[in-house]
């Protein structure tokens, strides 16, 4: 059968007729109305990423929670009220080889990207998706945006995970406006959180080394840097090898760097870590029952003078005497030992059992090992380990 030849007049007829411009009318509405909807939930996921950026003043003028300092009338510290242990320190103050150490390990282009490095983030990806691993691409900047503005929620899901990028990378940009790379680097180290209830790198140089920032050393530095990874994992008290593990690969990263000779990071590296025991606290102060009374009578002006004890940084000057204190505490020491002999006399613990369990139960959960301890798993395993120590509990009985 022979097929039937449409000329210019059958194919007006049936493009023009009133039932397929209506069945094309149709189709135009519903491609309307589907990107109406696909623009909605667009302008919906927009307003959703930009409510949580920060604002113009936060990013401006970033408020990151600092200790109040104590000062005797002689200038000595005698302890600090926080809430995050953290002590303000200037670029100027901070050692070279620290920003070396940093840069070589987070983030080599520091000073070529504009905040976000595409080609690491590229290159991570790739090697995410065929490797199955979780190799990060965060720069310095983004970093910082993460810990200063809390970024980052509890319980992250994908979604969660995505929608925070997308907020570190935009942040990031406008830190990168806002602020010279000396002061982002500044900004970092003083946010960063170091482990042992240190924030900054100034309150960790005074809690792992009782030393200023700026007296730190290469390996010093580098187990700071090395700590930014994970202060749980890497801490240098309770997981010494990897520590040291993690610090010779920050150290090696600066001679890749051209920032640290071959030869002094093969003497660096045999290194062990010489920490100090001594921390700054309320509790550990010379005059822990002044320092309780100032806290009390700051507290109570604090509505009134506008001020946040525990995040504000407030410089206190006291006119307690430092000397005088520490005499009048060696004294008391003195004569508590005679008292002791007498108190033992007529004090039996084991007719006291009660009042020394309580005691115990007290003198452990002020303990730096417990306090310090992460999990609750590991608090129970100090708990016990304390619990039947007989220098401990003996400790316990002594005089305070």
């Amino acid at each position: 059968m022979a097929k039937k030849k449409l000329n210019n007049f059958d194919f007006n007829k049936y493009f023009n007729s009133a039932a397929n411009k209506s069945k094309s009318r149709g189709s135009n509405n519903k491609r309307k109305i589907i990107l109406g909807i696909i623009a909605f939930f667009i302008l919906v996921f927009i307003i959703y990423i930009i409510s949580g950026l920060p604002s113009l003043e936060e990013l401006e003028n970033p408020k990151p929670q600092l200790a109040s300092k104590v000062y005797s009338i002689d200038g000595e510290l005698l302890g600090q009220f926080y809430f995050e242990n953290r002590i303000e320190t200037k670029y100027n103050n901070l050692p070279k080889h620290a920003v070396d150490a940093l840069i070589s390990t987070e983030d080599k282009n520091f000073y070529n990207h504009w905040g976000v490095d595409l080609t690491r983030f590229a290159k991570a990806m790739i090697k995410n998706v065929f490797t199955f691993s979780r190799e990060g691409a965060s720069t310095i900047t983004q970093q910082l945006a993460k810990n200063l503005y809390q970024l980052k929620g509890k319980n992250e899901n994908y979604f969660d995970v995505g929608v925070r990028k997308i907020r570190e990378w935009i942040t990031a940009l406008q830190i990168e406006r806002t602020y010279t790379k000396k002061e982002i680097i500044e900004l970092y180290l003083n946010v960063s959180y170091f482990g042992r209830s240190a924030y900054g790198i100034e309150s960790a140089a005074k809690v792992y080394f009782d030393k200023k920032a700026s007296e730190l050393t290469i390996p010093e530095a580098a187990l700071f840097i090395a700590l930014l990874k994970s202060p749980e994992n890497y801490d240098p008290i309770k997981k010494k090898d990897n520590a040291i593990r993690r610090r010779n690969v920050v150290m090696y990263n600066m001679v890749k760097n051209n920032k640290l000779s071959e030869s002094a990071y093969n003497k660096f590296k045999e290194l062990p870590i010489n920490l100090t025991s001594e921390r700054i606290s309320g509790s550990r102060s010379i005059a822990p029952h002044f320092l309780e009374y100032l806290r009390q009578q700051l507290e109570a002006m604090a509505d009134k003078y506008g001020y946040n004890l525990y995040m504000d940084g407030l410089n206190i000057y006291t006119t307690l005497d430092y000397k005088m204190q520490k005499c009048a505490n060696e004294a008391a020491a003195e004569h508590l030992k005679e008292y002791q002999e007498i108190f033992n006399k007529n004090w039996k613990w084991e007719n006291n059992q009660s009042l020394l369990a309580s005691l115990i139960d007290k003198a452990i959960k002020n303990s730096e090992l417990y306090r310090t301890a992460v999990s609750s798993q590991d608090k129970a395993v100090v708990y016990n380990r304390l619990k039947y120590d007989p220098k401990f509990v003996d400790s316990v009985k002594l005089p305070k």
